[in-house]
């Protein structure tokens, strides 16, 4: 037996670092082919791990669980690309991991720390898991194709579970004698509540309807909203949304634009009401998919188009009626060649949002589509109808309705009334080249606003977001870079006037000039800088969550008691999550993606 568990265990614990940059995809995109600039900066932050942890005394299996090692993959991004607009551990200004240094002090890395830094609230708008016991590995078997290809902890690698000569072989990468279970309720908790340091999650949801096909249904995703509760002593760390598909039942656009309404629409609506009445207590928004349809490539929709505003008024309705937040999540940005790529366009939120002010659209993956990011054109540069993060801003400023239109008298940027911009899948897809996050954030700030930026991770697709929360902590905007968008103090700014520094006492000596509500106590204010907007307090906003009230209640929960008891060495260069499991779940190659399509539509 013991030679069993140790099997398992050593089965079980990656060696990999956590910092990991190569190509990976949520589902929703074909991973690039690796760079020659990440491929070094996984060598050499390899090539470092094995010096410090020898000087250190430590396991490489120990070593690659501790702060230590994500302070070497941000220190070895910097190597690299060491960036005009951005870098990692910019207080740092030379290598504090030569193994000449690797005294205590030099090797802390607090940004890595699993308990929250000061004014952290993290909230994380974009997460999921599955069902492994749901019918939908029946009524809807492609899903279960989809999910066995493309993560790779959720299939069979190295053939099917057993054991011979007391030697366990034909685990999955996560370790479950089913796969599948390695997506489910279980690791959602491990994933994202003991190994990152995520404080609260919106439970989203993938398309497919009726619900009965969905890999997490409704009444599933209920009840581990409702366990959650049930571990944390009562405290709500976790709330969900509903899928709806305004669209089922339509041939593809064109009926749409003819006044035609989808078959189904109605019953989808009729769902949308029965949620509420039986799980609005645990319920904030409604996840929508528009480049996904009943046909392949031409059945999306659009938030503006004749399936679009009358799903806005079913919204607006059930809202009023119910008490609930008018949250819509909107898929925009990734196409796959069988989505309707015409409507993964964020072209229509402009529009959408001028013509609906009362009801938030949370734009996912901010209409991200792999692109390289870069400082805004110009109008004249960009088509909205394009995808992209500039087809948002675009869309934006066509319709008179960017940031830049809402700055109060007496500041210098401005907030989209009813718009945020979520980062899910996005802030990893560019994390390895600082330049590229400087000018996602850069442009995000100025054109969306800084009270507008949402933070997701889309985990548990990628396993624990903790490498990309310690990214974020980490990340510092160059001298140039504060410059060109105008952020004196970078994401350190107050994002209610990112003119002032949060981080500084001397920001709240007196009154604001504008007018504005405003600390006058001489302190500083880590919780209302831009960083920490980013983090959760934005998007908590519209997801009526009060952070600071919310933070008091997490402290004494139950699931902060499991935490303190887990994370090992605390403070210290060695902090650890022992059983982090330290592994890429995501797809890496486009070419299981194509296996699938040739077979399957694809869902998520």
């Amino acid at each position: 037996m013991g030679t069993w568990k140790k099997a398992f265990d050593q089965l079980r614990m990656s060696e990999r670092m956590p910092v990991d940059v190569m190509p990976s995809s949520n589902g929703e995109r074909i991973p690039p082919p690796p760079t020659p600039e990440q491929r070094r900066i996984m060598a050499i932050q390899d090539h470092r791990a094995e010096e410090v942890r020898h000087a250190l005394g430590m396991t490489r299996r120990d070593f690659v669980r501790s702060s230590a090692a994500y302070g070497v993959g941000f220190w070895a991004i910097n190597q690299v690309m060491p960036g005009g607009f951005g870098r990692y551990l910019n207080r740092a200004d030379d290598d504090p991991w030569q193994p000449s240094k690797t005294d205590a002090c030099n090797l802390e890395f607090p940004d890595a720390q699993l308990n929250n830094l000061p004014g952290e609230f993290i909230f994380d708008v974009q997460s999921h898991h599955v069902d492994p016991a749901g019918t939908w590995r029946v009524t809807n078997p492609g899903f279960h194709a989809v999910f066995a290809a493309l993560w790779e902890q959720a299939g069979p690698l190295g053939g099917w579970p057993g054991a011979e000569n007391d030697e366990v072989h034909g685990w999955g990468e996560g370790g479950e004698f089913d796969p599948i279970q390695n997506l489910s309720r279980y690791h959602y908790l491990k994933e994202l509540f003991l190994d990152s340091s995520t404080n609260m999650t919106v439970l989203s949801a993938v398309p497919s309807a009726p619900d009965i096909q969905n890999p997490l249904r409704i009444s599933e995703a209920a009840e581990t909203v409702g366990l959650i509760k049930a571990l944390a002593g009562g405290t709500d760390r976790s709330v969900m949304h509903a899928f709806v598909m305004p669209n089922r039942g339509s041939t593809g656009t064109g009926s749409s634009s003819l006044g035609a309404r989808p078959a189904f629409m109605q019953e989808e609506f009729d769902f949308m009401e029965e949620t509420l009445r039986r799980w609005g207590d645990r319920f904030r928004g409604w996840k929508v998919y528009t480049p996904w349809g009943d046909v392949p490539n031409s059945s999306g929709w659009y938030l503006d188009d004749a399936v679009g505003q009358p799903f806005f008024e079913q919204v607006r309705h059930l809202g009023d009626k119910y008490g609930v937040p008018k949250v819509i999540a909107c898929h925009k940005g990734f196409a796959l060649p069988s989505f309707d790529a015409r409507a993964s366009s964020p072209r229509d939120v402009g529009p959408a949002a001028k013509a609906n002010p009362d009801v938030t659209i949370i734009v996912y993956h901010s209409g991200y589509d792999s692109e390289k990011q870069e400082a805004y054109p110009g109008d004249e540069n960009w088509n909205s109808s394009d995808r992209g993060v500039n087809s948002l801003v675009k869309s934006l400023r066509e319709n008179q309705y960017d940031a830049t239109r809402f700055v109060q008298p007496g500041l210098q940027h401005g907030n989209v009334p009813n718009v945020y911009a979520e980062i899910g899948a996005v802030m990893s897809s560019v994390m390895s080249d600082p330049d590229q996050l400087a000018h996602l954030l850069g442009k995000l700030i100025t054109y969306v606003g800084p009270q507008r930026i949402a933070w997701g991770t889309d985990s548990l697709w990628f396993g624990s977001p903790q490498p990309v929360i310690a990214g974020l902590r980490a990340f510092e905007f160059s001298d140039q870079a504060k410059e060109f968008y105008n952020l004196p103090y970078g994401l350190d700014g107050d994002r209610f006037d990112p003119l002032r520094n949060a981080m500084s006492g001397a920001s709240y000596l007196g009154p604001h000039p504008a007018g504005i509500d405003w600390p006058t106590d001489g302190r500083a204010h880590p919780e209302r800088s831009i960083r920490n907007g980013l983090f959760g307090r934005n998007a908590a906003v519209p997801y009526r969550v009060d952070p600071d009230a919310q933070l008091e209640a997490l402290v004494c929960d139950e699931v902060q008691k499991i935490r303190d008891g887990y994370i090992l060495n605390e403070g210290t260069p060695r902090e650890s999550a022992p059983m982090a499991t330290n592994f890429m779940p995501a797809p890496r190659t486009p070419e299981q993606l194509w296996e699938l399509e040739a077979s399957e539509p694809w869902g998520p």
